[in-house]
């Protein structure tokens, strides 16, 4: 009997473990979901080929007065990614743009009404090095879960670049992450950021940086940890080329062109595709590429689509580019060279 009573302590004390183990993984699992904090930036998309498809090609215009801000002389607009601060809150555009001395973003705030005029709301300048010439272009960019990426280069000798992350979950006042940024140092071109994409994925986010004329995209992946972590670190994971590409496979055609801006999204099977805005045979394009990075290099990037694009004048996206999404449905954005009294966004949903 005192046998059988051993037994049955045994059986509850090992259930009660099991109970716990159980609760400890329910409750691990429950902080790392929130340590990602999902948002309207990073949407599960279920198709985002046909999503790409569905969008209007031809682009509307909505204005903003860009004369109550002064602004360095120099550069043109370079990413733009559309950002709501909150849900039924005004319509912001984060505007990138490069300069004679730095690299700086335009926060705007757009109308709800196309009849009426939006503003510029604030302007924030990159920090640069601290080395000469400067990180003064800052390129094509994007917004994840609150958090901006944008590549700052030395557009002058063209040897080194910055990668930096932004909180932005309050736009008029963005945080930098110091912590996160990202070095780049070699040959002239080669390691320039004039695009950079992110995306949150199950375990962790994935970056993609362009270099000059984006021959060739760097691939970075963090630990694991939080954005906002310190202990939060990105790794260079794969680098595919241009030159050597496995083009085979690709669809409506082989080019690769040099896009003003790169973005990256993912689907709600977490594969991962990448989106070039840019010029290609003088119409503005936005090509869609899927991404795999267990394939040999040469393959890591496969074309599925392309959208020509009908912009409002003036607008062209080997200025300012991008692809923001509103749930399932991207929004294509454009701009004009430069800001001006009448700065024209283009939005194609």
């Amino acid at each position: 009997m005192r046998l059988m009573h051993d037994r049955r302590r045994l059986l509850v004390s090992a259930g009660q473990a099991a109970a716990c183990v159980a609760i400890c993984i329910v409750a691990l699992s429950a902080a790392i979901a929130a340590a990602r904090e999902p948002t309207a930036n990073a949407p599960a998309i279920d198709d985002v080929p046909a999503a790409i498809d569905r969008a209007s090609s031809r682009a509307r215009a909505v204005e903003f007065d860009g004369n109550n801000t002064t602004l360095p002389p120099g550069g043109h607009l370079q990413g733009i990614q559309m950002v709501r601060t909150q849900r039924g809150g005004p319509q912001l555009v984060l505007l990138s743009h490069d300069s004679t001395t730095v690299g700086y973003l335009l926060i705007v705030e757009l109308p709800d009404d196309p009849t009426t005029t939006g503003r510029v709301v604030s302007r924030l300048t990159f920090p640069s090095d601290g080395r000469l010439p400067p990180l003064r272009h800052a390129g094509g960019i994007q917004v994840a879960d609150n958090v901006l990426v944008v590549g700052l280069e030395d557009n002058q000798q063209k040897t080194r670049s910055e990668v930096q992350f932004w909180n932005v979950a309050d736009p008029a006042n963005p945080k930098r992450y110091p912590h996160l940024t990202i070095h780049r140092a070699g040959k002239p071109k080669d390691q320039t950021a004039g695009g950079v994409g992110i995306v949150g994925r199950d375990h962790d986010y994935l970056v993609a940086v362009a270099n000059w004329d984006s021959r060739a995209i760097d691939f970075y992946l963090s630990n694991g940890q939080p954005l906002a972590s310190e202990a939060c670190r990105f790794e260079l994971a794969s680098r595919w080329q241009v030159e050597g590409a496995d083009t085979r496979d690709w669809r409506p055609d082989k080019e690769f062109a040099p896009y003003q801006a790169i973005n990256l999204v993912a689907d709600a099977l977490d594969n991962i595709y990448l989106i070039g805005t840019g010029m290609a045979g003088g119409k503005n394009v936005v090509d869609l590429f899927a991404v795999d990075l267990d394939q040999p290099t040469p393959g890591q990037l496969r074309k599925v689509l392309r959208k020509v694009m009908t912009l409002p004048t003036g607008n062209r996206l080997q200025y300012g580019g991008g692809v923001s999404w509103d749930g399932n449905r991207p929004v294509i954005l454009s701009s004009p060279r430069n800001v001006s009294r009448r700065t024209r966004i283009g939005l194609a949903r």
